[in-house]
């Protein structure tokens, strides 16, 4: 990411992306204005939010309007991410009154450049791009690595044929001829975003995902070597400190705050 960018571009830079990753949903309306970045989705329960801009925290009521998506019941649900920066102290009050405050993660961003450490490929693994054929190996992974509920299966098949379609990219770990763990890029201006990064519950903690993104990192290091790379991950956690090993930084930390009223007394 050229140095010209100063700490507020770089965000809204890095948070455009993972905006257009989720503009590709079923059932889901998107919007983007001058307050913010918006997801609801009436199908599942899932992101709401895409990080408000500079404009959104200075109309933060406003943007709590657009800030909402529905459980299968059709209650609201809201979720939330918001930057830790010299506007959090002054949002926070809005945060407390509307009870976002008791629950929240903080989510670090994360960045790779050129310029940073880099590990050696590991030829143990092998990466392959997945075609839309093939799709459903890559749901399958991804449900493994995540244990996400059985239902879900057919909608999140739905939105990666869609993202597929729309130039997201997906990728597969091999490990001698098995399917190991998995990932998927967004690249739009310069950025590439890193997401859906798992390994199957039972080839953990062997240095698969690491040995995955390192030989991706290598392989477009050698054909676009001025690109940026980001993910987002929660902030103290070990795959912070394995993406930290890896060379990636923190470019700034988010609040994500989840509010379900029915659960919490309003």
């Amino acid at each position: 990411m050229p140095n010209t960018l100063d700490e507020t571009q770089e965000r809204e830079t890095l948070d455009n992306n993972e905006y257009l990753f989720y503009t590709f949903m079923p059932d889901s309306k998107v919007k983007k204005n001058n307050l913010g970045f918006f997801l609801l989705n009436n199908s599942i329960e899932t992101y709401s939010y895409i990080t408000p801009t500079p404009y959104g925290e200075e109309e933060f009521e406003q943007f709590l309007n657009y800030t909402f998506s529905f459980f299968e019941d059709r209650n609201k649900y809201f979720i939330l991410k918001h930057p830790y920066n010299e506007n959090f102290q002054r949002n926070s009050k809005i945060l407390r009154d509307l009870k976002f405050i008791p629950s929240f993660v903080d989510i670090s961003v994360m960045k790779w450049q050129p310029s940073n450490n880099l590990n050696k490929p590991n030829p143990a693994l092998e990466i392959k791009h997945i075609s839309k054929k093939k799709i459903d190996k890559w749901v399958s992974i991804f449900f493994d690595s995540f244990q996400y509920p059985k239902n879900l299966s057919k909608y999140i098949t739905r939105m990666v044929s869609m993202q597929i379609d729309n130039g997201v990219d997906f990728y597969v770990g091999y490990v001698s001829d098995k399917d190991v763990s998995c990932f998927c890029t967004l690249n739009h201006d310069k950025i590439t975003g890193i997401y859906g990064v798992g390994t199957r519950n039972m080839f953990r903690r062997r240095g698969y995902a690491t040995a995955m993104l390192s030989n991706y990192l290598n392989d477009q290091l050698a054909t676009k070597p001025n690109m940026t790379y980001c993910l987002q991950v929660h902030k103290n956690s070990g795959a912070e400190e394995l993406y930290r090993k890896m060379g990636f930084e923190t470019s700034y930390v988010q609040k994500r705050f989840d509010w379900n009223p029915l659960t919490m007394g309003v």
